[in-house]
Parts: structure tokens; sequence; C-alpha cells
């Protein structure tokens, strides 16, 4: 196989779908948080509102995380295959993650997910792919799953 280029765009469901689980435990201590302190405010004092400024100061990534869901509409995302490296660039974020890591690629509904040893997940939407490249990306995963048994 070749290497390989990809341009597609995440809406804003596949984002939220694949962003938001590390951010899961964020948002259960900030509801709690927030419960809390309302509580408090509720009971005790109105000066308890004054630690919901606490969160979005915590957990400002979350903050600007919502707002870019809320207010864009889609996120350009473009990919770069090669023997060895797989380069995403998304926005001004661009990663370079070596093949030798992709340990999953599955399809879930209309896109493929491919899992990577370092801990980042790669979005692509089924129509973005072809089968061909699909397998590529698989091939490593069987590689790296024949080595560690």
């Amino acid at each position: 196989m070749t290497p390989f280029r990809l341009n597609y765009t995440l809406s804003r469901r596949q984002r939220l779908a694949t962003e938001i689980m590390p951010w899961l435990p964020a948002v259960a201590a900030s509801l709690g948080f927030v419960v809390g302190a309302a509580f408090l405010a509720t009971t005790a004092s109105p000066w308890f509102l004054l630690l919901l400024l606490i969160p979005p100061l915590v957990y400002r990534g979350l903050v600007v995380f919502v707002f870019d869901l809320v207010v864009r509409d889609g996120r350009v995302v473009e990919v770069f295959a090669d023997g060895t490296t797989i380069e995403v660039i998304s926005g001004v974020e661009r990663r370079k993650l070596p093949l030798d890591g992709v340990f999953q690629v599955f399809r879930s509904g209309d896109t493929w997910t491919v899992l990577h040893l370092d801990g980042s997940v790669l979005t692509i939407p089924a129509s973005a792919i072809s089968g061909e490249q699909v397998e590529y990306l698989k091939s490593f995963a069987r590689r790296g799953a024949a080595a560690r048994t």
C-alpha cells in the first residue's frame, strides 16, 4: 500500500462522541461541585455562589471544548499516512503518531475509529476512507498483536 491522504470534516455529533470521554470525570466533578455550592448558597449564605467560578477556572479546556463545539459546525481534519507514521492535523493541533502504535481499528456506525497506544483516538467517517486504507491501518494493529503474543 502506498501512503495515503484523507481530508474530511467531523460533525458535532462525531466530535462529541469521541472527544467527551476524557472529560467525563471533569463533568461529573463539576456537576457535583455546582450542586453542592448551590445548596450552600440557598441554605447558608449567597456568598457560596462565588464557588461557581472555580470549575470553569480549573477545567478551562472543558469550557473551550464546549464553546468550540457550540460555535463551530464541523472540524476539518487532514490525515497523512506513510510507511511509518500517521500525521493528524486538525485546526492548529498537529500530531505525529507511529503506525506501530495502532492497536485497534473498528467501525462503529458511520465512522471508523483508530486507537493508538499513546491514548490518541482518531475518528474517520466511513465515507472518507476506502476499504484498502482501512486494511492498511488494520495491518499495523495485527502486527502489533502478533508481536505482543
